[in-house]
């Protein structure tokens, strides 16, 4: 059996090491076949944008061909006839803006200096043809040490691809991967304008009229608005997650799990699977999330949330959580599987992201933190039907409301809501909470369907205990007796007080009161011994709490 090669995006290690491998190679049929000039495909985080472009550097690049032609080897793409016309014919620009991460724009612009010099040293080879005037030379030296002015900054790949052009007498293919990470750092550190001007002039002169280009690929996870970025450009075709052509290149396919699965003897964990990993819709192909099902499989099957370590982005949850209420009764409804509808806009302009409700989820969407799927036409407007794509996505925004609640809690207030609960303050500690969860709540509703309010307030109790991380442990949905109870709180010294909590939301349906509620709680703690493993662990002095709620109130009592 292959081994799984988690994180890593380089084509020639996969191959080489004979790691598991989906074979995507038709992608490069469909991108020789394409006539547009440049090319550029938005796709979320960990969907093997890296990856795929990799590939395509070991495919087109006339350099080490021989030994780049064993890493296809046993791929679909060598029973294509444009195998041997294509393969290893061209100079290859290949180019990563990964890196370009920080909270000024003079450190991502020295990082894309210093990758733009990586690639004129990787192809100082050409230098040794006398076809070189001492002023390129000159300017070629200059970016290799790092030492260019703005202006030769901007027109670098321009000038490189010129004298590939020139010493291969072949035009140059240029690939850019994740050619918006230096956007999404300028947004959120407050350097938007500064950063869109020069890529919007690099980008430009690199791409725009290019004669030795015979094609310019880039990912990234958005499309930036043209208005911002592409101004100087209308030769790029963009392939979204709304389009059909391309649309099982990123992720994984139905198939393709289905052989996963069966390879490593998972097979009877697929309809699970499906619902915790699959959901995602790029044009109309339903597709998984192909980072979770390396993971699950490299865990040997256990399902949990795998890209939320992954793909944690800043400035999604910034926008949810500064959201109006609009955007999240939106998110509230989807959470709730209530319909969600909305026109997509494919063109993210960030001077509007937060203005506007049709930017937000669709930045949402291109990011895969929702899926889009067609519903019908208003007018000329297209609408789509907003989901949360599977189990893994709707925990994620449960963390993200989590995190949320805690960042909006007041450190004294929390100090006294812990003090009272330890005291056994019963009336303050529910005064308290009150009005935590009526101030917080108040920003993102939390529904009205039992097992989601539970879950979020849930969430919210869980992250209220860090004030006693010192002295006390905290957990949730812990196996005791004949269940799991909701929260504990359980004491570094066994000699102080332990805390069981049990949550309920009013059953209003039945006309079901608090106080019925709130002794229905404590029944459930007593009738299935949620103490037992508290006990067990040497814990003498155990309270019991019911916390009960309807809607943002909250009541609380503890057992006599």
């Amino acid at each position: 059996m292959k081994k799984l090669a988690i994180g890593v995006d380089d084509f020639k290690k996969l191959r080489e090491h004979n790691a598991y491998f989906v074979d995507k190679s038709l992608f490069i049929e469909e991108v020789i076949e394409d006539i547009s000039d440049v090319l550029l495909f938005p796709r979320p985080r960990r969907f093997g944008k890296t990856l795929n472009m990799s590939m395509l550097q070991y495919f087109f690049s006339n350099k080490n061909t021989e030994e780049n032609r064993r890493l296809f080897d046993g791929l679909t793409i060598t029973q294509s006839p444009v195998f041997e016309e294509h393969f290893g014919q061209y100079p290859v620009i290949s180019l990563s803006f990964k890196s370009c991460k920080g909270q000024n724009f003079n450190l991502i612009y020295a990082e894309i200096i210093r990758i733009i010099s990586n690639a004129f040293k990787y192809h100082k080879y050409i230098l040794k043809k006398d076809i070189f005037s001492e002023v390129e030379i000159e300017k070629f030296l200059k970016i290799c040490d790092e030492k260019p002015d703005q202006s030769l900054i901007s027109t670098s790949l321009l000038l490189l691809s010129e004298y590939l052009h020139r010493y291969h007498q072949k035009t140059v293919f240029i690939l850019i991967d994740e050619y918006d990470t230096p956007v999404h750092e300028a947004y959120l550190n407050d350097y938007y304008t500064q950063a869109i001007d020069f890529l919007r002039t690099l980008l430009g002169n690199t791409l725009k009229g290019n004669q030795h280009l015979q094609k310019g690929i880039l990912t990234g996870i958005l499309r930036v608005s043209k208005e911002s970025m592409f101004s100087d450009l209308n030769n790029v075709k963009v392939y979204s997650v709304l389009s059909e052509k391309y649309n099982t290149w990123f992720g994984f396919t139905q198939g393709e799990v289905d052989k996963l699965l069966d390879d490593f003897g998972l097979s009877n964990t697929s309809s699970q699977v499906k619902d915790w990993y699959n959901g995602y819709y790029f044009g109309n192909a339903e597709i998984y999330n192909p980072w979770s099902m390396l993971g699950f499989v490299d865990s040997k099957g256990e399902f949990k949330p795998y890209w939320l370590s992954t793909s944690a982005n800043a400035l999604v949850h910034s926008l949810i959580k500064d959201s109006d209420k609009t955007v999240k009764k939106d998110i509230e409804d989807a959470l709730n599987n209530t319909p969600v509808y909305s026109t997509i806009d494919e063109n993210i302009a960030f001077d509007f992201l937060k203005n506007s409700r049709e930017h937000i989820l669709s930045f949402l969407v291109q990011t895969g933190y929702l899926k889009a799927r067609y519903h019908d036409f208003v007018g000329s407007d297209r609408i789509y039907q907003i989901e949360i794509p599977n189990i893994e996505l709707s925990k994620i925004y449960y963390t993200v409301i989590e995190t949320w609640f805690n960042e909006s809690i007041g450190s004294k207030e929390l100090d006294d809501m812990l003090n009272a609960l330890i005291a056994n303050d019963i009336r303050t500690f529910e005064r308290i909470l009150s009005k935590f969860v009526l101030e917080t709540l108040s920003y993102f509703n939390v529904g009205r369907r039992t097992k989601e309010v539970e879950r979020v307030f849930q969430a919210f109790l869980l992250g209220m205990p860090t004030g006693l991380k010192d002295r006390y442990e905290v957990y949730s949905e812990k196996e005791s007796g004949y269940g799991r109870f909701d929260v504990s709180v359980i004491p570094k010294d066994k000699s102080k007080q332990a805390i069981i909590m049990e949550l309920k939301s009013i059953d209003t349906f039945n006309n079901e009161t608090k106080d019925q509620t709130l002794e229905a709680a404590l029944r459930q703690i007593e009738d299935r011994q949620y103490e037992t493993v508290l006990r067990q662990q040497g814990c003498t002095n155990i309270m019991k709490i019911a916390v009960t709620f309807d809607g943002k109130r909250v009541w609380a009592k503890t057992a006599e």
